[in-house]
């Protein structure tokens, strides 16, 4: 018997998942929809718009917390000292509950959040329509539209705006999937605590490079990449840069992704 990774066994697995963690999710699922009812009643008293973007953009905003916090709610007990005994004596392999985490959290948790979060938008916009309120209309919203960048001549298309759409989703929900195994108490707000760490150190390190060094330093360093870009086109670049961030995001992905498996393999309780 395959001890790494077994077909059946990760069936299994997420059937198990499915039925003992999803529910608890949806519980979750109903404080965003609520969000969205109170927004709702808000707007029946107050003539100015809740959201600068109008409902649409914050049932986008909900849509996006509700993934992202998913694996804090879903494997909450995971890596807990008292609780997560449970989670570690599931008969699977570690590379078999890396991989129902990661279908869970991108595939099963996006389109249960999509469909509740659109039924309820749903149902207030049929309430409005029967004189309860006028501030919902129908827009169905498109979490892969594409994104244009509009300069003086040029109109630059986002190139493949859902295979964009789809590594950044990935890369956002293997970040909070890590995190979720790296703490055990406290997940969300040592994560946010983290960032918020990360990017003082990262502004400080910056400020102190910049003062240590001097202007012909960074134009000796940065002249051959300057003539580089110079010949190159407005399109061209942006080509070159989509590429860039795309194939970054991968690997960071795939590093996020290693580093919960590790997670899972050496957790102790």
């Amino acid at each position: 018997m395959n001890e790494v990774f077994d077909i059946k066994r990760l069936g299994k697995l997420m059937q198990y998942e499915v039925i003992n963690y999803i529910p608890h999710y949806f519980k979750s699922l109903l404080i965003f929809a609520s969000v969205i009812a109170a927004v709702w009643i808000l707007s029946l008293t107050i003539e100015e718009p809740i959201m600068p973007g109008g409902r649409d953009e914050l049932v986008k905003v909900l849509f996006v917390l509700a993934i992202t916090l998913s694996p804090f709610i879903v494997y909450k007990d995971m890596n807990n000292r008292k609780k997560g005994y449970i989670y570690a004596m599931i008969p699977a392999s570690t590379l078999e509950k890396l991989l129902s985490m990661i279908v869970l959290c991108v595939v099963i948790v996006p389109l249960l959040a999509y469909a509740v979060l659109t039924a309820t938008d749903l149902l207030l916009w049929l309430l409005s329509k029967v004189g309860i309120g006028t501030f919902l209309h129908m827009e169905f919203y498109n979490p892969f539209t594409s994104i244009k960048i509009v300069d003086d001549e040029y109109l630059l298309p986002h190139i493949y705006p859902v295979f964009d759409s789809i590594i950044y989703f990935v890369n956002l929900v293997a970040y909070t999937i890590m995190f979720n195994t790296i703490f055990r108490k406290n997940k969300v707000f040592k994560t946010i605590l983290f960032n918020i760490s990360m990017t003082f150190a990262f502004v400080i390190l910056t400020a102190v490079i910049v003062n240590i060094t001097t202007p012909e330093f960074w134009e000796n360093l940065l002249s051959p990449f300057v003539e580089w870009l110079d010949e190159k086109t407005d399109v061209e670049l942006f080509g070159y840069v989509m590429t860039t961030v795309r194939c970054l995001t991968v690997l960071m992905s795939m590093a996020f992704l290693y580093i919960t498996y590790f997670r899972i393999k050496k957790v102790n309780y």
